[in-house]
């Protein structure tokens, strides 16, 4: 068997709790079979498959489904021949079906095998906030065809149990934002003259890939200290070349086995003036009181408050300030008072992974700075899972 580096497995004992946990929530809702789907992704970026993922170890550059019934054994059904000898090899799905570009036809085909076509059916879709469940065709020929099963949307069913990491996924996490960080370090220490923004990008692309991670996103963009436009980087990496008095701000997460590290950094060309200082400031003082803040039992009062020094200087936040974050971006979402994002109630627990990330920003928009790092609640509070320094990082010399 060849080793998958950038597609490890979890132990069986893993892989049975989560099934089990599963299972016992169907029973708890009554659901006879779940139907388990996962959109399209790009190589090493899954959001909309991370249900799917979390369950079967395989995400498909397509699209795929999991049949999985309360009772008996799961099938996985891919929408691409090519991909099944890959899939048998790192799904903990054993059943490995070919749905072809008529996949929905193909699972009600699985759900009669199964005898679930009068059951009580559960589809669980790529993400419930964002109320992306499956295509309408393929809803309307799943139910249509099954005409005596009865359906939900149950989406939230394994988001819900998500939440929590297990100790081994803790540990995948910290793979992920170890190798986060050395993809970070590779960046800025390509920064030289000439050097465009799409060079450090690719410098980050390439250092994950040697650490044996996939690369779930980069945002990444520079902007003249003196003269800025620019307080949350580019999602498209540009051509700009970086010149001295350049800021460059960035956010990125490099995943081991699905699970990704997150970091937010600023980086200074040169000496940062005293705006950029301030920004500086303020981004550290919120990062460390929103970290002292959560602990067991903690909601989104103790966040905002530790948020406040953003608001006294007449600033706002274009990220969020905090966010759940797992194989992707999970609740709580949390802005500050006034800004574009939510403030979702929220009730902090141990397992609990979340990114906080303090970005003080002018309200126009045109100066701001990223700094943050992928956390988790402990008993004894939050604790950064990231060893990458938080002080400013500049470079000299040019």
């Amino acid at each position: 068997m060849i080793n998958r580096v950038h597609f490890p497995k979890f132990s069986d004992q893993e892989v049975q709790s989560r099934w089990q946990k599963i299972r016992d929530a169907m029973e708890e809702r009554q659901f006879d079979c779940l139907l388990i789907y996962g959109a399209y992704c790009s190589f090493g970026s899954d959001p909309g498959e991370a249900n799917l993922r979390y369950v079967t170890n395989f995400v498909d550059q397509f699209q795929a489904y999991c049949v999985f019934p309360k009772a008996g054994e799961a099938t996985l059904v891919t929408s691409f021949n090519g991909h099944i000898a890959t899939g048998k090899e790192v799904s903990v799905v054993r059943d490995f079906r070919f749905g072809g570009l008529k996949i929905d036809e193909k699972v009600v085909e699985m759900v009669r095998e199964k005898g679930m076509e009068k059951g009580r059916i559960g589809i669980v879709g790529v993400n419930s906030s964002r109320r992306v469940s499956i295509p309408h065709e393929q809803y309307v020929q799943i139910t249509e065809s099954l005409p005596e099963a009865e359906f939900e949307i149950a989406t939230d069913l394994i988001e819900s149990l998500r939440r929590i990491k297990s100790d081994e996924e803790i540990e995948f996490l910290r793979r992920g934002a170890q190798i986060t960080d050395r993809s970070l370090d590779a960046y800025v220490k390509a920064i030289k003259k000439g050097v465009r923004n799409i060079d450090l990008y690719d410098e980050v692309l390439a250092r994950t890939h040697r650490e044996g991670g996939t690369l779930c996103f980069t945002l990444l963009g520079s902007t003249p200290m003196e003269d800025p436009n620019m307080a949350f980087p580019d999602a498209y990496m540009s051509d700009r070349p970086i010149a001295q008095g350049d800021v460059i701000i960035s956010e990125h997460s490099s995943a081991y086995g699905g699970y990704s590290g997150q970091i937010l950094r600023t980086v200074f060309v040169g000496p940062p003036t005293k705006h950029y200082e301030k920004l500086f400031q303020i981004g550290r003082e919120v990062f460390d009181r929103v970290l002292s803040s959560i602990r067991p039992g903690s909601t989104e009062k103790e966040v905002q408050e530790g948020a406040q020094p953003i608001l006294d200087a007449g600033l706002t936040v274009k990220a969020p300030l905090l966010h759940g974050w797992g194989n992707f971006i999970e609740p709580p979402i949390m802005g500050v008072k006034g800004s574009a994002h939510p403030i979702q109630s929220y009730t902090f627990q141990k397992g609990h992974t979340i990114v906080i990330e303090p970005n003080p920003s002018t309200l126009d928009g045109k100066s701001g700075i990223f700094l943050g790092d992928l956390c988790v609640v402990t008993e004894n509070g939050a604790e950064s899972l990231h060893g990458y320094p938080m002080d400013p990082i500049v470079v000299e010399g040019w």
